[in-house]
Order: structure tokens, then C-alpha cells, then sequence
């Protein structure tokens, strides 16, 4: 089961305070779309001594690391899309079934 999603830059905000840190850091905001789910957002903190021209591709690098860390840990016990199909059959709820 797949969906659509979309990955947009919300915000971009540069040399912003970050707790624990003595210099201020860019942070890129980018919302995530995927279809059926509400938006949420996820910011990126990007050390400024990176080039300021490569800041949104250096953010969706540091970002892709770090969604592709919540893929794998949510993988975890979870079901094959053929399993979660066969469940989605058993338990289809009353909005699908006229569909």
C-alpha cells in the first residue's frame, strides 16, 4: 500500500538560536503531504559554514537521513503490505464499503 507524498519547504529561517549550541544555525521547515494523513512538519537544523546557494539540498540530505532512520524503525514487528490488505478486508470500515 502505497500513497502519494510530498515533501515541500515550508520555512527557511537563518542563524536562528539553537538550544545547546554557542552560534546560531539555519532551519529549514519542510512539510510532509502524504494522502489521507494530516501535514506535519519536520525542521532541519543546517550549520551555516555550509554554502548558502546548497542550504535546501544540504537540509533534504540531513532530512532524508533522518526519515529514512524513522522508516526503518517503524518497520519493526510490523505488516507485509499483502498482510495488511488481507486485515484491511477483515475490518473494512463502513466509510469503504460503498466504495
Amino acid at each position: 500500500m502505497r500513497y502519494p507524498s510530498l515533501v515541500n519547504v515550508a520555512k527557511v529561517e537563518h542563524l536562528m538560536p539553537r538550544e545547546g549550541f554557542s552560534e546560531p544555525y539555519h532551519r529549514v521547515t519542510f512539510s510532509l503531504v502524504s494522502e489521507g494523513i494530516p501535514a506535519s512538519e519536520m525542521s532541519v537544523w543546517v550549520h551555516p559554514a555550509f554554502p548558502e546557494a546548497e542550504l535546501i539540498r544540504v537540509a533534504r540530505t540531513f532530512l532524508w537521513s533522518r526519515l529514512a532512520a524513522f522508516a526503518e524503525a517503524a518497520s519493526e514487528d510490523r505488516f507485509s503490505e499483502a498482510e495488511i490488505q488481507v486485515l484491511w478486508e477483515q475490518v473494512e470500515p463502513a466509510d469503504f464499503a460503498a466504495n
